[in-house]
């Protein structure tokens, strides 16, 4: 079944789901809260899936709000700013070796703690897509549930904290150096997402992880380096992109599902906050190390999707080239790179093993 040939028994969720979800947003948005369009609907979602109100996000949701974000990303990328980009190499190299190291100590203490096996731990704690790793899982004959149940709870835990905590923790807030000022030009504007919608949809057919978002910041990138000058994103698109997301999101927290995972969801929970903890300490690293915007750095490395974190530094004006950067190289290396590590870290775990085996004898 394809998303548009929505089943009759979904169509009321999805309605539902919209109902509850567009008010949380205004209400959110009145209280001035960071990215309301997005807390609040996954909140509010979130809530009445827990309830027992089976509600369901909006079809080709993801892909909507994806290629808005990316083409609203993609016109910060002047000649200056890539440039300025290049020169934080190393700190992206740094950042992404981290994501695996926190990852992995957060895999090791979860599989001991809580019973589940490694190789379902490790899944669950490298802090990449959650389908992406759940993909992953599934092909290395590890436990989906765990992964799943531990991936939602971190990217929610991330999209309220991180904002929050930078909006009201007393943490300066580093403007963007460079913050586009384009007309708004409704024809350019229409062709421009319909450019991206399409090659973002070629794009995942070929199995490109983040197609819809990716394609379109590669688009208008190349076009805005080249000196064409593209339109302006209107805030309420944006605005549609973080509450389809919010819907999403919330909707994964299906009652049954939780339900019959409530004894591991602890764990999850302490999981997440490790990787959280750990990831700021190493934007604080960062930000000691190479100067860089500790604001910029704590959305750049910390533990969330790529999507959800350029909404949140989008919306708050905060280094929007640089989190691009951070997270795109990050969800690059552990898409090519995790199914190997995996296979490396699970030989030198099995060595450990057999050599305490052997020194106990």
């Amino acid at each position: 079944m394809t998303p548009l040939s929505v089943s009759r028994d979904r169509l009321p969720g999805m309605f539902r789901a919209l109902a509850i979800g567009v008010p949380a947003g205004w209400i959110f948005a009145w209280l001035e809260t960071p990215i309301p369009w997005m807390i609040g609907p996954m909140i509010a979602v979130a809530t009445v899936n827990l309830l027992g109100m089976r509600v369901h996000a909006v079809p080709y949701g993801r892909q909507m709000g994806q290629v808005i974000l990316g083409s609203a990303v993609s016109i910060y990328f002047t000649p200056p700013i890539v440039a300025a980009l290049g020169a934080n190499f190393l700190p992206i190299v740094l950042a992404t070796i981290a994501a695996f190291v926190i990852g992995g100590i957060g895999a090791l203490v979860m599989s001991r703690v809580s019973g589940v096996d490694m190789k379902s731990s490790f899944f669950a704690s490298i802090p990449g897509g959650s389908m992406a790793m759940a993909v992953l899982a599934e092909r290395y004959g590890a436990q989906i549930p765990p992964v799943a149940v531990t991936h939602s709870l971190r990217v929610s835990i991330v999209v309220v904290i991180v904002p929050f905590a930078l909006t009201y923790g007393g943490i300066p807030l580093d403007g963007e150096a460079y913050v586009p000022n384009l007309p708004f030009n409704l024809w350019v504007f229409i062709l421009w997402l319909a450019a991206g919608f399409v090659i973002g949809g070629l794009a995942e057919k070929l199995r490109f992880h983040n197609g819809y978002m990716l394609m379109p910041i590669f688009l208008g990138a190349a076009l805005t380096i080249s000196g064409v000058q593209l339109s302006a994103v209107p805030t309420w698109t944006t605005d549609f992109a973080q509450l389809m997301f919010g819907l999403i999101l919330g909707e994964r927290y299906e009652r049954a599902f939780f339900a019959k995972h409530k004894l591991f969801i602890p764990f999850a929970l302490l999981n997440a906050l490790f990787i959280l903890l750990a990831s700021v300490t190493v934007s604080i690293g960062l930000f000691w190390g190479f100067g860089l915007s500790l604001s910029t750095m704590i959305i750049s490395t910390a533990p969330g999707g790529l999507a959800e974190m350029t909404i949140v530094a989008q919306a708050l004006q905060i280094g929007v080239p640089t989190v691009v950067a951070f997270h795109l190289f990050r969800v690059i290396i552990v898409n090519m790179g995790t199914q190997h590590i995996f296979t490396i870290g699970n030989w030198l775990h099995s060595k450990m093993n057999s050599t305490a085996t052997d020194q106990s004898k």
